[in-house]
């Protein structure tokens, strides 16, 4: 069942006070901390979440964020409100701020030594100073992460914003002690929870300042790198104590007398100079093009097995882009650890599944942007169905017993919404199968949007006709092998959403003898604004290459439309009347509930009353969506639209304009 589908009772939750939303948040965080420090008692590890080990102090941000995601997705807000603002100056927001963080940081070190506090301690080992560096990096990902609760949602919970910061500041330095609690009460450790406490006020000031958490996070990420490249490679030491009890006692400039009244002087300008500063928060409501384009962990085939991503490359011949290369480095790094992770499960599961029967599924099919995902989204609040959910496609080998390891951490890199449409996105929300296939075998077409200078070989996956045996064995094994284990655990129907299988019809009526179909068709007009808004806005978000517009995604695009919607009436003639229902999206958004209760007619299922519930619920929560708006295309782009797929047109009762007559949607002829 979907995420939203119980998301009715959990809408309440947005009128609950500040306070209270923060209490359900700790509350969440310690009770999970306590049921794995029991597990771990009981089965026997020497582990104390609380003591000052990295496992510890990884567990409890880990759990802190998890929860935190959780209460985000409750409230149900903009992530605007967050401060998760990345507008078209993020380069200059991000990288200025992350090289401010590093040069403030290593000026106060070299002020140190200057003054005798401290001492260069040459380290000339090339192995010691890689592994700083690496070590380093993961001040990236952990800055954001701690901003994106401190600066962002917990900060925005507060009416007075002022007052939030240092209420956010105290929870901060608190947080920063929860692997040495005892420190909080001793003498020893309040310099550093002062210090922590200005490093969080100063940081939520900037958030304050500059709506968003870009500036705060790149700062507090350079700070963090700097200070973990100095103690990792051990290249200064205390040479004064008296002295350096004034610049780094300990070696710690963060308990520093005279970098408190540095981060107080920043504190006060920030304040000042944010007092009647307003950044407009539209820009918020949608992520700048140009970093969704280099953003390391946007690719949905990111935990896809090493030795498929290593045979993809090397069909590329490896050609990929500067820009890319961290977005390569992130796949690599992610696909090896869960390479390792799952191999166990993709190893032993074929044994444990085979000859498990599968019940006939319920296919949604329909070319991209007709309206599949909003059909998925309404018929899985039925708990007859199960549908796979998003990261299960993104872990098809290893969701049923390792993948919700990964679960959190994709999730903290995850976009809060589909970027080409607003819709919220969850690694908990309906998905579609593609994605799993693609995870699994090369044989699908988005492999295409990785490698897009490959697009047309990629795309002979849409029509099986176009397999050779060996790939449409791959292909039907890999593919009931991940619908075995998506009903592992409870047995139920399958509801599957998945655009390619409007061509596929034949094949899938060839794996399951009795399976139902909905397909869903829209003004071809909006099919192809929407696909072309997609292919700008998303599909940049997984390549590897700067794709040719000649012979990519947008220029094929009609003649894939035109032969996927040929290839499904083709094959579904031949289904029966209660096998096959029509649904046209203008009907489906004008009336859900009739068009819902007309397909269940015609596939004759059953509606219960806790599914109308349900339904009714979901529906009263997409009152305040907002579909993209788009300009009309242009007469000379509406003529070679029109003249390429008149067919369509003509079967679905549109005009030359994009009109059509009010009426229900009709059984496929």
């Amino acid at each position: 069942m979907a995420l939203d589908g119980f998301g009715g009772s959990m809408r309440r939750f947005a009128a609950y006070p500040a306070w209270a939303k923060l209490l359900v948040w700790l509350a969440a965080v310690v009770l999970s901390a306590a049921a794995i420090q029991g597990a771990a008692w009981l089965i026997g590890l020497d582990f104390d979440i609380l003591s000052q080990s990295k496992a510890g102090r990884a567990v409890l941000l880990l759990l802190a964020v998890v929860c935190l995601l959780a209460i985000m997705a409750a409230d149900r807000r903009p992530a605007a409100d967050y401060g998760l603002v990345v507008g078209e100056q993020w380069r200059r927001q991000w990288f200025g701020a992350l090289a401010l963080g590093v040069a403030s940081y290593a000026a106060l070190c070299l002020l140190a030594v200057a003054v005798g506090a401290l001492a260069l301690v040459p380290q000339p080992s090339a192995y010691r100073w890689t592994m700083a560096v690496l070590g380093g990096m993961t001040a990236l990902p952990l800055a954001l992460s701690q901003q994106v609760i401190f600066s962002g949602y917990l900060l925005s919970l507060f009416r007075n914003k002022w007052v939030g910061a240092l209420l956010v500041a105290a929870l901060f330095a608190i947080a920063s002690k929860l692997g040495d609690p005892a420190a909080l009460l001793s003498a020893s450790g309040y310099p550093l929870v002062v210090g922590m406490f200005l490093i969080a006020a100063l940081l939520a000031a900037l958030r304050i300042r500059n709506n968003t958490i870009l500036v705060p996070s790149g700062l507090l990420a350079g700070w963090v790198f700097a200070r973990r490249l100095i103690r990792k490679t051990g290249l200064l030491s205390v040479a004064d104590p008296q002295v350096a009890d004034w610049l780094a006692p300990s070696g710690d400039p963060r308990q520093s007398p005279v970098v408190w009244a540095l981060l107080a002087a920043a504190i006060a300008w920030a304040v000042w100079t944010g007092r009647n500063r307003s950044v407009p928060l539209a820009a918020g409501e949608s992520i700048a093009t140009s970093f969704k384009r280099v953003a390391p962990f946007s690719n949905l085939c990111l935990l896809a097995p090493l030795d498929l991503w290593i045979a993809r490359l090397w069909q590329a011949r490896f050609r990929i882009g500067l820009a890319y290369l961290p977005r390569l480095l992130a796949i690599l790094v992610f696909s090896s650890m869960n390479t390792l992770l799952s191999l166990p499960e993709r190893l032993l599961l074929p044994w444990l599944l085979k000859g498990r029967d599968v019940p006939d599924p319920l296919f949604i099919v329909g070319v991209h942007r007709s309206g599949t995902t909003h059909l998925q989204n309404l018929i899985s609040l039925d708990g007859r169905f199960v549908t796979p959910l998003t990261y299960q496609v993104m872990n098809p080998f290893g969701f049923l017993l390792s993948g919700w390891l990964f679960v959190p951490l994709v999730a903290v890199f995850s976009p809060w919404k589909r970027p080409m449409d607003g819709v919220r996105f969850s690694v908990l929300a309906p998905q579609e199968d593609e994605f799993a296939l693609a995870g699994m075998t090369r044989q699908s077409p988005y492999w295409g949007l990785t490698f897009p200078l490959q697009t047309a070989d990629y795309d002979r996956a849409i029509h099986p006709a176009d397999f050779t045996p060996a790939e449409l064995a791959a292909w039907k094994r890999h593919y009931l092998r991940f619908l075995r284990a998506l009903t592992f655990w409870s047995g139920k129907q399958l509801l599957l959403k998945n655009p390619y299988h409007t061509a596929r019809v034949d094949l899938l009526c060839q794996l399951f003898p009795r399976a139902r179909f909905i397909h869903i068709h829209r003004q071809p007009y909006a099919v192809y604004r929407s696909n072309l808004h997609m292919h700008r806005e998303g599909h940049c978000m997984y390549q590897l290459q700067d794709p040719d517009e000649r012979t990519g995604y947008a220029a094929r695009f009609l003649g894939n439309y035109l032969a996927m919607e040929q290839a499904f009436y083709d094959q579904a003639r031949r289904l029966p009347a209660n096998r096959l229902a029509e649904v046209c999206f203008e009907d489906l958004e004008k009336d859900p509930q009739a068009e819902i209760d007309r397909i269940y007619q015609q596939l004759e299922l059953p509606i219960d009353e806790s599914f109308r519930r349900r339904l009714a619920a979901y529906l009263e929560g997409l009152a305040g969506y907002q579909k993209n708006r788009f300009q009309p295309l242009d007469p000379a782009t509406s003529q070679r639209v029109y003249a390429a797929l008149r067919a369509l047109f003509d079967r679905w009762g549109y005009d030359a304009q994009g009109r059509r007559p009010a009426q229900s949607g009709q059984r496929a002829a």
